[in-house]
C-alpha cells in the first residue's frame, strides 16, 4: 500500500511540473508576441513621420519640415523624430543643420551637442529633391522646459553662409 501512494504522489508532481511548463511557455509566448508588436508600433510612428514630414514638404514652397512643436520626455529618455529639406531653388543646394538653444541649455545641462545626434556633415540636394534627416533627442536630468530652434544653413557659396530656414520648438524634461 504504501508504495502505490507514493506512486501517486510522483505522478501528481510529474503533472504540476507539464503543467507548469506549459503555463510558463503560453506566458513567454504571449511576452515576446507583446514586444514584438511593440517594435511593429514604432515602426509605424517612424513611417507616419516620414509620410507627414513628406507631405507637408510637397505642398506650397517649404523648406524646413519639422513636424513637432513640442516634445516630451522622462528624465534620460530619448526619441527619434526628423526633419525635412527641400530645395527650393534654381541650381544645386548645399546645406547644413545645426540645433541651438534659445534659453532651454540648462535642462540639458552645458553643452546640448550630447543631447542631438543628427548629421552634421555638409549635404547636397538637387533642385525640388527632399531629405528626411533623422535626429535623436536624448534628455538631461534636470527637469524643466527648454526652447530650440533647428536652423538649416545655405553654405552653396562658401564664402557667404546664409539662413535657409530655421523652426524653434520646445522640450519638456519630466520628473
Amino acid at each position: 500500500m504504501n508504495k502505490k501512494g507514493s506512486l501517486e504522489l510522483s505522478i501528481q508532481a510529474i503533472v504540476i511540473v507539464v503543467i507548469a511548463f506549459v503555463v510558463l511557455g503560453l506566458g513567454l509566448g504571449f511576452v515576446r508576441n507583446q514586444f514584438a508588436n511593440f517594435g511593429g508600433i514604432a515602426d509605424q510612428v517612424q513611417e507616419q513621420i516620414k509620410q507627414q514630414i513628406t507631405d507637408d514638404l510637397a505642398r506650397g514652397d517649404k523648406k524646413l519640415s519639422f513636424p513637432v512643436s513640442e516634445i516630451t520626455l522622462n528624465k534620460k529618455q530619448s526619441e527619434v523624430t526628423g526633419l525635412g529639406v527641400k530645395n527650393v531653388n534654381v541650381g544645386t543646394l548645399k546645406y547644413r543643420i545645426e540645433i541651438t538653444s534659445k534659453g532651454g541649455a540648462d535642462i540639458f545641462g552645458t553643452d546640448i551637442s550630447d543631447n542631438f545626434l543628427y548629421s552634421e556633415d555638409v549635404e547636397e540636394l538637387s533642385p525640388t529633391d527632399t531629405r528626411i534627416v533623422p535626429v535623436r533627442i536624448t534628455s538631461g536630468i534636470i527637469p524643466g522646459t527648454g526652447q530650440f530652434k533647428v536652423s538649416i544653413y545655405d553654405v552653396t557659396d562658401s564664402a557667404a553662409e546664409t539662413l535657409y530656414d530655421s523652426k524653434t520648438f520646445f522640450i519638456t524634461v519630466t520628473g
